[in-house]
Order: C-alpha cells, then structure tokens, then sequence
C-alpha cells in the first residue's frame, strides 16, 4: 500500500501537506495519525477507496465478506466512522444509481453493530438521494435488523445514492447485503460497488459551512498556461522499469541488488512511446530513480546506474533512449525521481540533498524539455538507518530555474494526488484548493497500474485491467476533472506485454466508438440567458477560446439543445471554460420525454476541464442543462451529446 500526502476539497480547507507519505514506517504512521485525528476535527477529508483502508480512528467504509452481528455472518459493507476524545463525525460512500427502466425499485439491507465493537451511545444510519435524506434509523444493537426503502420516486431517473453512519459513541456497523432490487432482479450490488465508489470522511457540519467570501475566493483560482495544457492533454502514461523489473517481487527493492541484474535484451522505447500514443495518451513519465537508487541513466554523482551493468556493455542510456522516441513521435516527456534513495550512503545527511540536486540537474539539463517532474513522498531510511529531511523549497528552485514549464507533481506546487491508486476522482472534484491560507489552482492527476503491480511481474500477465476496465477508469478519472496517469510496466526484455498492448487497443476502440458522433452538432441550442459575446451557440463550435455564459449576476441557469427529429443519447460531456477558473459546484441533465414532459435524466455536482456522464439509452427530441448553483456566473466551453 502507498500512502501520499492528500487532503479532500471542502468548504473549509486546511491543507494536511506532509503529514502522509509513501513509504513511513510505523512508528512515524502512528504518531502521524494521532496528528491527523486532530486535524479532522477542522477537516473534510477524503478518504482512499482501498479495500481495508484505514484513517486514524475511523474513516473505514470497505467490503467484509463475513461480517458478524448477533453472531451471525453476512457479506457487508463495514463502516467505520471517527470518534475521538468526543468529536463525532460521519463516513459516507456514494453510488452513481441510474434506474431509467425499473419499475419498482426497492434498496434492502440489514443494519447491525459489529460483533465486539460497540456501545450503548449507538448510531446513526443515514440514506440520501442527492441533497434529500430518505430514511435514518439509531442503532445501538449487535444483531442483524432488515431494512426495506421503496424509491419508485426515482425509477425512471438517475440519482447519487449516499449511505453514511453518523458516530454517537466508539463503535463499528455493519450495512448487510446492501442492494436495489426490482421485481426481484438485482439492479445493483451496492457491496461490489464499494470497491470503486468514492468514500468521504466528513466532520459535523459546524466544521463545513460554507459562505459567500470563501465561494468568491475559490472562483479567483485559476490555471497558470502549463496547468491548462495539462488538463486539457487529459491522459498521460507511467512507466515503471528499473532494477524492481529483474530482481525481487517486489515494487519497492532495497537497493542492494548488483548492477549486473539490469539487462534487458530488446528495450525498445520506440515501441513503448507508440504504445502509449495510439492508446491516445500525451505524455510519458519514466521512473529514471525509483527508491532502491538504482539510475537508468549514466549519473556522474553514483555507480549505482546503467553505467555500470551489463546492458549495452556499461554504454546504455534508458532516459536517452525515450526522450529521443518522445521527441519524434511528438509525445510530452516527464522525469519521476525518487528523493528517497535506500543505496546511496549519503542519505540521510546534508549531503544528500546536494546528491540528489546534482541528479535532478543531469536530468533538467541533458535530455530536453521536461514537462512534468513527479515526486514520490517516501522518505524511509537509507542502508545507514538514516532518514532524510528533504530540501522541497531547493529541488522547486532547480526545476523552475533549468524547465520553467515543467510541472512538479504529488510532492510539489502544482499537480495533486487525487488519494487513491485506482485511477479514481470523486464524485466531487475541485481544482481550486486551499494552501496556506490562499486558494490556488491545485489539479488532480489519477494515477493506476495497468496490473495489480507497478513493475512487471510474469504472474500478473493475466491479471491485466480490461478494456471495460479500462474505460470506466477514464470516465472515472478524466470525466471527473482530473488527469489519468496510466502505468504500463515493460518486462525483462524491456518490451510492453501483447496482453498490455491488446487491452489498450481495445479501450481505446471501445472510447472512440462511445464518442465518434456528437449530436450537439446537430441541435438548436438556446438558453434563457447569455451574456453579450458569449452565446449558447458557443458550446458547441469546437473553439476552446469560446464559451457560453450568463450575465455576470447570475449564478443559476439553463442552456437546452433541441432535435427536429428525436435522437438517442447515452453519454454526455461537458467542460467549464477554466481557463477562467472553476465555478459550478451543482447541476442536473433533464430530457423530453415522448409524451412532451421534462424528466430528469441525471444529477452531478462539479465539472470543471471535464464531465462525463453516461446515462441509459433515451430517445428524445430535447434535453436541458440547469446549473442549479455556481459560485460566480458559469462559463460553459463546450457540451457534447454522444
């Protein structure tokens, strides 16, 4: 498991920089949780969807296979809410639910505290749909209790679907087989679901109350011309090759392994470049160091390298290798450099900083225009027991001075971790983000493997993500403002696997084929307001520089695109202009239907460079987007109908 530094976009923010990161040993993890319980008490934190996750003293919300109450065992998803020296707060996941053809739908489960894990304090069970809550129910008993919720209100629509337990006292619960059933059939396994859902630990809402100042000072945050191109490229590939490719089973090597073990006998970084551009990605990013020190460049500062393997007879240059592919494929290159180095005997003294600096410059400096540069946060102990503190503000000086247009990522200024390592933005995604009491532009970048590791492992050559997979991760990630950073780990011959390249070949026919027509292109397109110069017309005229908006007062809106003929829609995209900033934070998609009357076909929240909805198959002659609130007027770039 990798932890970064994260924090969640709330209403109140107070950055939680530094205080996790990958690669801590426990004692440091346990008193860096105690301070983390402290600091919900003024947070709204995201919490990581791995199954088993944990934050602090609370915060679970998983799958359990055999969960127990009264001492009976059922699969259910386990929750786990803070409760701390007082301060309740409440864990909650959401579900993105589209019952457009049930007729009675019904959501069941059982309640029940955990076996072991309670107290007479109890709590509360809460179900919302959207901003609605449906049902709440106190628990402060250990034994299975069925619960049946009739939500015919929403068949024939779509909804956000919230389960959430509220804290009264120390406690673990329990949502038994949790499901939507319709005559019988299961529409939804919410339990599988959790998997993938994302999942929030949220603070009473003394703690998140917003206003009308901090709605104005997160609208001003806005995207400096690098941030713009790299949200607006969308979909960037990872690799991860190095000494973890041939020694060990492990993504983490301790750097003890002899040079001699790197050689691989067909590395082709042409074929990996080409790889990644039919796939549609933008960008490589190359491990040139990952923790075990090992470069894959000839450093002039370590032996620890190329240099000195058997590749290429000592003369091989990996990072050389793929700028030059990059460079004529027109593909971006990034440069990932761990700070943290398990062989060099400088580390964990003033030295190493100097070390590690002296690196950083080689690769600034020899391989061409660097676009991104990826921080990892480890920082465990070098071969000396050592750890280091590391000199951020210097490393950010370095990189601005030799590739000002470089972007420095995950431990840096201007790319985030999304918190996850599934490839997954929340259902609510904000680029703004508060950072030492000022709101900057502060992106999200979804990084994911295209296996469960993140260098190659024979065993896993079957374990590949499928183009299923694969496509509901983009729409999970890119359609939910955020950048996706697929990682596809070459093998011991230095080549990406045929069941890599097979799997990105069919993604990528499956995403062409979901967007190849736009209908807005066919439509009339109106709306009940414009602003002068900015027509609803622009939403669809394919220039970024364009946009449709309101009159500068008005932050609830509607533009409708209409058909002569009806047409069936199942996906729709839509991007703010945030070139100016991001600022719709609530918004529904409503439809025709064949008897002439509006019904709603579904519900998001922010959109920002992109939104991706799919929604069941609907044959209409006209649909309407409401932008129930924004925190300044919203400025829509472009709305697409597939």
């Amino acid at each position: 498991m990798k932890l970064k530094n994260h924090w969640r976009s709330g209403v109140v923010f107070k950055q939680l920089e530094g205080i996790i990161n990958k690669g801590i040993n426990m004692l440091d993890l346990l008193f860096k949780l105690k301070i983390i319980i402290v600091l919900c008490c003024l947070q709204s934190i995201k919490v990581m969807s791995e199954d088993h996750m944990k934050f602090g003293h609370g915060a679970q919300f998983y799958l359990k296979r055999n969960a127990t109450s009264g001492g009976v065992k059922k699969v259910a998803v386990f929750a786990h809410p803070p409760w701390k020296d007082g301060v309740k707060g409440q864990v909650a996941c959401k579900y993105d639910i589209y019952l457009n053809d049930a007729r009675k739908p019904v959501l069941e489960f059982y309640t029940g505290l955990h076996d072991g894990h309670g107290s007479s304090d109890g709590l509360i069970y809460r179900v919302r749909v959207g901003d609605k809550e449906i049902w709440h129910k106190f628990c402060n008993k250990a034994k299975w209790e069925p619960v049946k919720i009739r939500l015919e209100d929403y068949a024939g629509k779509a909804m956000a679907l919230e389960l959430s337990v509220e804290s009264m006292g120390e406690y673990w619960a329990n949502w038994g087989t949790p499901r939507i059933v319709d005559n019988g059939k299961v529409l939804y396994d919410l339990g599988e679901m959790t998997y993938t859902a994302p999942k929030y630990l949220l603070m009473p809402t003394d703690f998140v109350a917003s206003n009308e100042d901090t709605d104005k000072a997160k609208a001003l945050a806005k995207p400096n011309v690098n941030q713009l191109k790299w949200q607006q490229d969308g979909f960037i590939g990872f690799i991860h090759f190095g000494m973890n490719t041939f020694v060990g089973n492990t993504d983490w090597g301790d750097g003890t392994a002899s040079p001699d073990s790197f050689n691989p006998d067909r590395l082709d970084a042409k074929q990996w470049v080409d790889t990644l551009k039919k796939a549609g990605m933008k960008m490589l990013i190359i491990t040139a160091k990952h923790h075990d020190g090992f470069c894959l460049w000839p450093s002039k500062y370590t032996d620890y390298s190329v240099k000195s393997s058997k590749w290429k007879d000592g003369k091989g240059d990996v990072v050389r290798e793929v700028a030059d592919a990059c460079k004529k494929a027109g593909i971006k290159l990034g440069i990932y450099l761990s700070p943290w180095d398990r062989h060099s005997k400088l580390y964990g003294t003033d030295e190493y900083n100097k070390f590690f600096i002296n690196q950083l410059q080689e690769l600034l400096t020899n391989y061409g225009p660097i676009h991104e540069v990826w921080f990892d946060g480890a920082c465990g102990e070098g071969p000396n027991g050592k750890k280091q503190v590391y000199d951020w503000k210097e490393y950010y000086k370095v990189i601005r001075k030799l590739q000002p247009d470089a972007l420095i990522a995950i431990c840096g200024p201007d790319i985030r971790w999304v918190g996850n390592e599934d490839g997954l933005a929340g259902f609510t995604e904000w680029s703004p983000q508060l950072r030492n009491g000022k709101y900057i532009w502060y992106p999200a970048e979804c990084d994911v493997s295209i296996r469960p590791s993140w260098f190659y492992r024979k065993s896993e050559d079957d374990r590949v993500k499928t183009p299923e997979q694969l496509v509901d991760i983009y729409f999970r990630s890119v359609g939910r403002n955020a950048v996706l950073l697929l990682n596809l780990p070459p093998d011991k011959h230095g080549l990406i696997h045929i069941n890599d390249i097979q799997a990105l070949r069919g993604f990528r026919k499956k995403l062409d084929s979901m967007l190849s027509t736009n209908l807005a292109s066919q439509a009339e397109i109106s709306s009940d307001n414009a602003a002068n110069g900015h027509p609803a017309k622009a939403i669809a005229d394919n220039d970024s520089d364009t946009y449709w908006c309101p009159e500068s007062n008005k932050t609830v809106a509607t533009i409708k695109l209409s058909w002569d003929n009806p047409v069936t829609i199942n996906i729709i995209s839509i991007r703010e202009h945030i070139k100016s900033g991001q600022a719709i934070d609530k918004f529904h998609i409503d439809y025709i239907d064949a008897g002439g009357e509006w019904k709603n076909l579904t519900r998001a929240t922010t959109i920002g460079s992109r939104r991706l909805l799919k929604v069941p198959k609907t044959k209409t002659k006209s649909i309407r987007v409401v932008i129930d609130h924004s925190l300044t007027a919203p400025e829509i770039q472009e709305i697409e109908v597939f």
